[in-house]
């Protein structure tokens, strides 16, 4: 018996078939073991995706969308974003794909939407997703599933000592430093220290050197700790200043992550070669990990399938 609701629409062809997914030449339908729910994704939102057996990790447009259960092959998925179909699409049809799916449909010219929430989130990340607006041009750099979020515009973070949760908009930021379990930072507005799930060192100054913070305009700043309902009806977005006849170009193309990666350096002087390490076994309970086993709960974390504790993945150089 399925566990999903196939309902086709216009033009719409099945590539593959299970019954826990099916994926299309528009989108991927999956039913989420991890939410207990149907999940519709459109290709054309999809800008990177790492699959295995029984988990992806799919980062698209306006957030991470996590699905755990019986997922297509790889093949599969690179068949069915090569064929990129979805790109003849006007926007009236990518609008009736995202409708149909019930994700927010993201059009270039919007300056905020909402982030994508559906699939598998803990409560922590839900909360920012259902919360908080995404605004345009933002993207999820790294994140820990109850611990922080760390976008190219902010910073949402989790103070284990006192349960409370901080944003940091970067162009406050003044000075970081980032060590272990504890971040210290300098903002316009005074001096913390949070401890706990932080990010690294490194991936702070990778987000902070492109300043992509720098393109948003003066006046929306303030969108990045004002919540969604807050927004929306102090800088309403019209339904109708968009042709649903225009064309729209899509400027990147989906991307399978490969294990051996590339980093330039902090100087920027020269190219270092890295590549990805897990451990050969859980330090909680000492299953042993292989890459195919592994459930991937972010871009560099990942739990063990026998207890489900996390970890980092270690990268070292070639």
């Amino acid at each position: 018996m399925s566990y999903i609701t196939y309902i086709p629409i216009e033009n719409e062809r099945v590539l593959s078939q299970h019954q826990e997914y099916t994926l299309t030449n528009y989108r991927l339908i999956q039913f989420d073991r991890g939410s207990r729910t149907s999940v519709s994704l459109p290709l054309h939102i999809i800008k990177e995706y790492k699959l295995t057996p029984n988990s992806a990790m799919f980062k698209v447009t306006n957030g991470i969308v996590n699905l755990v259960g019986a997922l297509p092959k790889r093949e599969e998925m690179r068949a069915a974003l090569g064929l990129r179909e979805f790109e003849r699409l006007n926007m009236g049809g990518q609008r009736k794909i995202c409708e149909v799916s019930g994700v927010p449909c993201i059009h270039p010219d919007h300056p905020y939407n909402r982030w994508i929430s559906v699939g598998f989130h803990r409560p922590f990340s839900r909360h920012f997703y259902q919360t908080f607006a995404w605004l345009k041009g933002e993207e999820v750099f790294t994140y820990f599933p109850d611990s922080f979020i760390l976008t190219n515009f902010r910073l949402y973070q989790m103070d284990a000592k006192t349960k409370k949760l901080f944003i940091f908009p970067l162009h406050m930021i003044e000075t970081f430093e980032s060590r272990g379990d504890k971040i210290k930072i300098k903002a316009t507005s005074g001096k913390f220290e949070l401890r706990g799930r932080v990010p690294r060192q490194d991936h702070m100054i990778t987000v902070w050197q492109t300043r992509a913070w720098s393109n948003t305009p003066t006046e929306h700043l303030d969108w990045l700790i004002r919540p969604f309902s807050y927004i929306v009806p102090h800088h309403p977005l019209s339904q109708y200043e968009i042709s649903d006849s225009a064309r729209v170009e899509t400027t990147f193309r989906a991307t399978e992550t490969t294990q051996d990666m590339q980093a330039p350096t902090i100087a920027g002087a020269s190219t270092v070669f890295v590549k990805p390490v897990i451990k050969d076994k859980c330090t909680h309970c000492g299953a042993p990990l292989t890459w195919e086993q592994i459930d991937w709960t972010g871009p560099d974390q990942y739990a063990c399938p026998a207890c489900g504790s996390s970890h980092r993945v270690d990268y070292i150089r070639m």
